[in-house]
């Protein structure tokens, strides 16, 4: 019987998982493929684990992001369009390379990653070939690589905050077809396939951004009808026990619209032009590095722990529009010794980067 074999021929089960759990991630949906008991093996939970207590776990980086070069010029033959084209770019820090993950359907323009344990989960966007703002939600499972559609949102928005709270993923605020500004928020939970409708918050917050800061939402800055493309210092985060939003006054900079925020447990980092900042709770910001050399501007990052940020942003003076195929590049900032370190991004993964997850498996 094949789920009496052993894992490899010749060898001590023991000895064969930690060859197995040593094969990179990105080959691991190929294993699955080999025999049944390879299938459980590399799917279940305990697989993750050991791949992280014999050192083999992996630092990916999941990257929404516009061709650039070879690989856009390829795409828009094969397609007929000039319009940028979106994939999801993976940098795997462990060994310093790129790759791209491959897609049942072409990627919406500007929809949010976040990540839920080993799942990748793609969250609206635009349609690319109507650009129209679509509620679509993706699953991927990074483990077996395969993709299924989840239950939509219930507002369809655009540039709106997002970010993956205790296994749900939080979005609030953006603006609608009509490029209004929205209050609305909901809560996508990914194990029950559902959405579940959130009080709209204090303020329209059009262009925010989300975070998750210890097991809280936040929703920073942002602009409403009033006050458009003027981005406010204010911040909001829902309390789930009151189910209310709070508000904090005087939270964000005066570059907060041109700034990348993320957070990791109880601490959040905002990278912008005038550097790195860091903020805790009531003690307001302290800065922990200058701005990096030849960073022009950040479009978004990512904690990757052990006290490390993957940050993507512009790398020269003519980098690219928002949403084209500009000239980005990426860096890593060790918050303990303050200091930047380029990453060595090629050409074909240059493209204008809008969202950013980072997990480790």
């Amino acid at each position: 019987m094949e789920d009496e074999q052993a894992l490899i021929p010749g060898l001590p089960d023991d000895i064969a998982m930690d060859c197995i759990a040593r094969v990179p991630f990105r080959f691991l949906p190929r294993l699955r493929m080999i025999c049944r008991r390879w299938r459980d093996l590399v799917t279940g939970r305990s697989f993750r684990r050991h791949r992280e207590r014999i050192g083999a776990a992996e630092h990916l980086i999941f990257i929404v992001q516009a061709l650039s070069g070879t690989a856009a010029s390829i795409a828009s033959n094969a397609t007929n369009l000039s319009l940028p084209i979106y994939a999801i770019s993976v940098y795997i820090a462990t060994d310093n390379s790129w790759h791209r993950l491959t897609s049942p359907e072409p990627i919406p323009l500007f929809s949010h990653c976040v990540a839920v344990e080993r799942k990748l989960i793609l969250v609206g966007g635009w349609d690319p070939v109507r650009l129209d703002p679509i509620p679509d939600v993706w699953i991927v499972d990074l483990v077996t690589g395969e993709w299924r559609k989840g239950s939509a949102m219930s507002t369809t928005r655009s540039f709106f905050a997002c970010a993956a709270v205790g296994g749900r993923v939080y979005v609030a605020g953006g603006h609608d077809k009509m490029k209004n500004p929205l209050r609305t928020a909901e809560i996508y939970d990914v194990e029950a396939d559902e959405g579940v409708a959130l009080p709209a918050m204090a303020e329209e917050r059009d262009e925010s951004q989300g975070v998750a800061i210890g097991s809280i939402f936040w929703v920073i800055s942002g602009y409403g009808a009033q006050t458009m493309g003027q981005f406010t210092d204010s911040a909001e985060w829902y309390d789930p026990e009151k189910g209310v939003w709070l508000t904090e006054e005087g939270f964000c900079s005066e570059e907060s619209g041109s700034s990348a925020c993320f957070a990791g447990g109880d601490r959040l980092w905002c990278v912008g032009r005038i550097g790195a900042r860091e903020y805790r709770g009531g003690s307001g910001w302290n800065e922990i590095a200058q701005a990096a050399e030849g960073m022009k501007e950040t479009s978004c990052m990512a904690t990757m722990g052990r006290g490390k940020i993957f940050v993507m942003g512009a790398d020269r003076d003519d980098g690219g529009t928002a949403g084209g195929r500009g000239d980005y590049g990426a860096w890593i900032l060790d918050i303990g010794a303050g200091k930047w370190i380029k990453v060595e991004t090629p050409a074909n993964f240059s493209g204008y980067a809008y969202s950013v997850a980072a997990v480790f498996i």
